[in-house]
């Protein structure tokens, strides 16, 4: 799921940087500009988040029998 969205932002920040930087001519690029830099923080958030290794990961709460 966190690759999902990764990749889904990763796209939506390509898309958005061809806008903020000029390729398509829109009078809006201040707009394209602060929405580039924001979905730029949520993927590293997303990427950071990602990263952080789950405590519970591979613990088995059954009783072993002795």
């Amino acid at each position: 799921m966190m690759t999902a969205l990764a990749g889904f932002l990763f796209l939506l920040l390509f898309i958005l940087a061809l806008y903020a930087f000029g390729v398509f001519s829109t009078p809006y690029l201040e707009a394209f500009r602060f929405a580039f830099y924001l979905v730029l923080v949520l993927l590293a958030l997303t990427v950071g988040v990602s990263f952080i290794q789950n405590p519970y990961e591979g613990y088995d709460p059954t009783v072993q029998p002795h």
